[in-house]
């Protein structure tokens, strides 16, 4: 889903970290004196990406651990 800049609607290029807050190229221009106190949505937006795939490799390790002590502990009680 593309990000609109929330001051003229046009497809957002911008973010300020950690909010909702998007902008498109000219609008952070206007607004912002510095640019690299934003973030880029896409450099965000693969940021998050790379965490929920660690996220998903945590749960994944997790699930196997598991069933692994699920196992022995089975076989320790038979």
């Amino acid at each position: 889903m593309a990000k609109k800049c929330i001051i003229c609607g046009k497809k957002a290029e911008y973010q300020i970290k950690d909010s909702a807050d998007f902008y498109c190229q000219e609008c952070a221009e206007e607004n912002f004196a510095d640019l690299t106190l934003l973030v880029k949505v896409e450099e965000e937006a693969q940021r998050l990406k790379e965490y929920l795939k660690e996220k998903m490799g945590d749960l994944e390790q997790d699930e196997e651990e598991l069933d692994k002590y699920i196992q022995d502990d089975s076989v320790r009680n038979n």
